[in-house]
């Protein structure tokens, strides 16, 4: 099974051009099974090519046999009786999905520092050929506020120590919309985290013994590979690093086959991430 993560800066390439064909393109090559998309945008001027202007339904007329997961952080009146939508995007190949819920971050005052409204996409994924599942949870954390981001970090712990606590306790079963649907202790919690692996956030994270970092579980000495700044030296002047994670619970640690980032592609100012698990 294949997990593809990527911040697709709603088409808009190193090159300062709007093509979300190319982003199409490269991300129906990797055959992913879980597609995780952060930044794409519906009729959104400053965003979205004139010609192309709702770029969820682009995206999902091109991935006609997968399931979407659409969570519109912001949901604005546009022109012409549109919204103007931005947000998450999750596209699950079909049968493999169960179930989806969109989370609401948290957007504490920050006085003085830009802030957009934020939002956390889950998907409950069954394994292919598997009794298996896990839930997936497709995010873009705060970037210009580290006490929004930390706010945002502890919200999605809280929401994993719940998983917890109805596995211990499950509720009573019933008919119609009181079914209880699954909710498994394997998940991964991916896409833009605006987290550097250096950075207090991130041991914080790690520390509260939710997630493990993918990556570091197959390369324990390396550093991570960069996922921004590689082609894009304008937005990202300190060059080349990695902000872009997937964190996986215990439970799915070992399931976790390869981890790769594809740095070749200039189709965004960051760079796909792709997961196997075995």
């Amino acid at each position: 099974m294949k997990i593809l993560t990527w911040n697709i800066q709603c088409g808009l390439g190193c090159d300062g051009q709007i093509r979300l064909d190319r982003i199409i393109e490269e991300a129906k090559a990797f055959a992913a099974d879980v597609l995780c998309l952060q930044e794409v945008a519906r009729h959104f001027p400053e965003y979205c090519h004139a010609q192309q202007p709702d770029q969820l339904s682009a995206i999902t007329e091109a991935f006609t046999d997968y399931v979407p997961f659409w969570g519109a952080a912001i949901n604005w009146p546009g022109e012409g009786g549109s919204r103007r939508e931005f947000g998450n995007l999750t596209l699950v190949r079909q049968p493999l999905a169960l179930d989806g819920r969109i989370h609401t971050l948290p957007m504490p005052p920050a006085h003085g520092v830009k802030q957009m409204p934020r939002c956390a996409v889950e998907a409950i994924v069954q394994i292919p050929e598997s009794t298996r599942s896990l839930r997936i949870i497709n995010t873009h954390l705060a970037f210009h506020s580290q006490a929004e981001r930390r706010a945002q970090i502890g919200y999605l712990l809280d929401w994993e120590h719940s998983i917890r606590q109805w596995n211990e306790a499950p509720c009573a079963t019933a008919q119609g919309s009181y079914q209880f649907p699954p909710r498994p202790l394997a998940s991964m919690l991916c896409g833009d985290l605006n987290l550097a692996e250096t950075s207090d956030d991130y041991q914080w994270l790690l520390q509260q013994r939710f997630w493990l970092d993918a990556w570091h579980l197959l390369h324990p000495e390396s550093a991570h590979a960069p996922t921004c700044g590689v082609h894009d030296a304008d937005q990202w002047p300190e060059g080349p690093h990695c902000r872009d994670f997937a964190l996986v619970s215990e439970a799915l640690a070992s399931w976790i086959k390869a981890i790769e980032v594809d740095i070749t592609t200039a189709s965004s100012d960051h760079q796909p991430l792709l997961v196997t698990l075995a």
